[in-house]
């Protein structure tokens, strides 16, 4: 990762801070996004890196700060598009505002990053694109009528994409299953609800933010250079089955 210029998004917290943490000790030059900026200025602090507070909703300040990321960092030849939202609701209470807000913020999101993005992008050599989305996206769980669909657009998008920026640039999905963060404090704070989820799947235990640091790592190195529009559950052995 050494002279990679890479944006993160979602970088406060979570997968995208346990991202900018193994992409900054691998050497990469970062650019951190984040809605919250108190807690992105602090992560971009402790790591070196830029941090700009930024709604992923908002297009015109993504063109901004993306642009002063880009011109900062003096070129952007990788993005993760970390930053999302959950709201579990069954269909028949599901409010609007949260539908529109979860296709916002999990769709409507990587898309502005990426296309304010795109000229620096398209400038690098092997430019990678890592798109979060959700076990969610393969197979939807009760109460994720909003979510599932604003995540399966999300690794469609990545599809299409690939065939478009191919073959110069890269873009790939990671489908995340139960991984411990702030958004699923819900469940792991509980151990039952903790053991209930670990016994669903393979390997009997919660996903760690670092599982999906290092997916994403492999995506944006030479590691994954053949692999371009596909979706990598890290899941520990639930969609499969």
């Amino acid at each position: 990762m050494n002279a990679r210029k890479v944006l993160i998004t979602g970088a406060a917290s979570g997968m995208g801070r346990e991202i900018a943490r193994l992409f900054a000790a691998e050497g990469a030059s970062l650019a951190l996004l984040d809605r919250d900026e108190a807690g992105v200025a602090t992560v971009a602090t402790d790591l070196g890196a830029q941090g700009y507070g930024c709604d992923v909703t908002d297009r015109d300040s993504v063109n901004r700060i993306v642009a002063m990321a880009g011109d900062t960092l003096g070129g952007i030849d990788g993005v993760i598009n970390a930053a999302g939202i959950l709201d579990i609701t069954p269909f028949v209470d599901l409010d609007p505002a949260s539908w529109d807000k979860m296709i916002a913020v999990n769709l409507t999101g990587p898309f502005n990053i990426i296309k304010a993005a795109l000229p620096y992008l398209t400038a690098a050599d092997g430019a990678t694109i890592v798109n979060i989305a959700s076990v969610s996206a393969l197979m939807p769980m009760p109460g994720t009528a909003g979510y599932s669909a604003s995540k399966a657009g999300a690794a469609m998008f990545t599809k299409s994409i690939a065939m478009d920026l191919g073959p110069r640039i890269r873009a790939n999905t990671i489908c995340p299953g139960v991984i411990k963060t702030e958004m699923t404090r819900y469940l792991w704070e509980n151990p039952e609800h903790t053991a209930r989820a670990a016994e669903r799947v393979a390997l009997k235990r919660l996903g760690e933010t670092s599982d999906i640091a290092k997916a994403a790592l492999f995506f944006s190195t030479d590691d994954s250079g053949f692999t371009t529009g596909t979706e990598l559950p890290v899941d520990g052995g639930f969609s499969w089955r």
